[in-house]
């Protein structure tokens, strides 16, 4: 896949977003038409046009959360099945037999120590303060019924973000450029999707994490879970409306969640080696279904170029695969020798 054109390298890193948006767009504009519905309904007819603008987006400022969570719901489908028509475009995958899922709880205490230290360092810094988009960003998510909010902010959206932006964004990206740079750039992008400078930097720090664990544990269990502790914690700090009178004290806490989280990860590196082995899945370029010897023509792409079939009755169809339609560049080099 490193042979296609820029414009569908871009479109294959944005698409899930886009996707995801345009899910978003659509259940926004249905619950805008049933709140503003609900409010003509309901307020007297002498009304201004100013104070029912003014309830109109402060009812639709409550209802964002709900509206988050069905379009994550709704966006979910759509894209789990991009995931698992990429999963059949790659040769490998990982070693789920080696994996000893009690030790994902390595990921739970990641998040939790990433979240309680940079909770507090942003405390500590007020920040917070100056930030409008963080202030409404939390204030649209707190006011809303604590059950809610753990469905939401704590369970589903955890498991959409990271579909969307740990199984596609980031694998897309590994298939054009380095794991590093792919790294990098999927967590600036993970950060920018958070909308404000406080949770862009806590979301680039935590894309990074995420990736770690992602590649460390080899499924994509890893990366939600952690991020399910992170997003738990954050609602249960804010609950119990914990709060540190002492610098210092915040000071050695964050300090010490920051050592205990090197600690976790650095047992994470040295202990958890899962590898990779054939993909059973590996199929077809954008072909979702096994072959059927009986129909030439089912679930075969036209031949790539510089191929040209012959056919026999007594040999079943080639079936091409990935690496017919983008060979390795060494590849190249060894047919213009022959």
């Amino acid at each position: 896949m490193q042979y296609d054109r820029p414009g569908k390298k871009v479109w294959r890193y944005l698409s899930p977003i886009i996707v995801y948006y345009c899910v978003v767009m659509l259940i926004s504009f249905i619950g805008s038409m049933i709140i503003t519905w609900q409010l003509m309904d309901h307020m007297p007819a002498t009304t201004d046009t100013q104070s029912f603008i003014t309830e109109l987006m402060t009812a639709s400022l409550e209802a964002s959360v709900p509206i988050y969570l069905i379009s994550g719901l709704a966006a979910l489908p759509l894209l789990w099945r991009m995931l698992r028509r990429d999963m059949t475009m790659r040769r490998y995958t990982a070693d789920r037999a080696a994996l000893k899922k009690g030790t994902l709880i390595y990921c739970a205490l990641a998040g939790i120590l990433s979240c309680l230290s940079a909770s507090i360092l942003v405390t500590l810094s007020s920040v917070s303060q100056v930030s409008e988009g963080y202030s409404q960003a939390t204030e649209s998510v707190f006011s809303q019924p604590v059950i809610l909010q753990f469905i939401a902010v704590g369970f589903v959206m955890p498991v959409v973000e990271e579909v969307m932006f740990r199984g596609l964004i980031y694998n897309r990206m590994k298939d054009y450029m380095k794991a590093n740079l792919a790294l990098v750039l999927s967590a600036a992008l993970f950060g920018i999707y958070h909308g404000n400078l406080i949770q862009g930097v806590y979301g680039f720090v935590m894309g990074i994490l995420m990736v770690f664990v992602y590649e460390k544990y080899q499924t994509l269990a890893a990366p939600v879970i952690c991020h399910i502790g992170a997003n738990l914690v954050t609602l249960i700090l804010q609950l119990c409306n914990i709060r540190l009178d002492s610098y210092i004290t915040a000071l050695l806490i964050a300090a010490a969640c920051l050592g205990l989280l090197y600690l976790v990860l650095h047992h994470i590196q040295k202990k958890i080696h899962i590898g990779v082995i054939p993909n059973p899945r590996y199929i077809d370029l954008f072909s979702g279904s096994s072959q059927n010897s009986s129909d030439a023509s089912d679930g075969i792409y036209p031949p790539p170029r510089g191929t040209s079939p012959k056919p026999d009755n007594d040999v079943l169809p080639r079936k091409y695969t990935v690496d017919d339609y983008y060979p390795r560049p060494n590849e190249h080099d060894e047919s213009k020798e022959e």
